[in-house]
């Protein structure tokens, strides 16, 4: 005889530790921070290429004025690239949407303006985390006073709410990397409420030039951007 209620106590057990290690794969990502050029777009692309590829159901949205995702999409649906992502374009209050896509997607990876944005604020409020890149220069670093304020400010509605700090545009000169990166991390470290990542992305032209064609530098043949992309994929989405 099978004891029935010893196997409902191991059925349970097993069905609670399943939910909670898959908690928090199925998410939603700001790309933001406050300031312009920081690879916030390039970010959001490649990651939303990245779950793609490994059989998630991606809707990009594009909170950011200047449309950069949106002509990025349009290239890549006119050239009928696959996997499929879902772009849609949403500003100002985007709180509502993002709750909305949360039920029907896997993944909502949303690419807000490099500034103080109200999508940025709006976002985070419902979000489950904030990847907010940034280069190794003064004027980026800068801006992490005012993104720490936002930060606190969002905790008090969002208070489980991560947020990671991804250095970009890094160099890609072996002498100057260890120093570069030890300022960045020492920055960084005066702000509580910013996680920095592991992972770093350097300036590489093949960044850009895929912008243009729809296509995510994993789909290229360049080891090293791909190697940079798959690490940030793996330590923020644990998979």
């Amino acid at each position: 005889m099978y004891d029935l209620t010893a196997f409902g106590h191991w059925f349970c057990a097993l069905f609670f530790d399943f939910r909670e290690q898959h908690q928090g794969i199925e998410m939603i990502t700001i790309i933001g921070c406050n300031k312009g050029g920081a690879a916030k777009t390039t970010t959001a692309i490649n990651l939303a290429v990245a779950l793609a590829e490994k059989g998630a159901d991606v809707c990009l949205v594009d909170a950011d004025a200047q449309r950069s995702a949106s002509r990025w999409y349009a290239e890549r649906e006119a050239s009928e690239k696959k996997p499929q992502i879902t772009l849609i374009e949403k500003r100002d209050n985007i709180s509502a949407t993002l709750r909305s896509l949360d039920e029907k997607y896997d993944h909502i990876i949303v690419d807000v303006a490099g500034r103080n944005s109200r999508e940025l604020i709006t976002g985070g409020t419902v979000a489950h985390q904030i990847i907010a890149p940034h280069q190794c220069s003064q004027l980026d670093l800068d801006t992490m006073v005012e993104l720490q304020q936002q930060i606190v400010a969002i905790r008090d509605l969002n208070p489980e709410l991560k947020v990671y700090c991804y250095q970009t545009m890094a160099t890609t000169n072996p002498l100057l990397q260890g120093n570069e990166r030890h300022e960045f991390l020492e920055y960084v470290s005066e702000f509580d409420a910013l996680t920095p990542l592991q992972s770093v992305a350097c300036y590489r032209k093949v960044y850009r030039d895929v912008m243009s064609l729809g296509l995510s530098v994993i789909e290229t043949d360049n080891l090293k951007a791909k190697e940079e992309v798959m690490s940030l994929y793996h330590e923020v989405f644990g998979c």
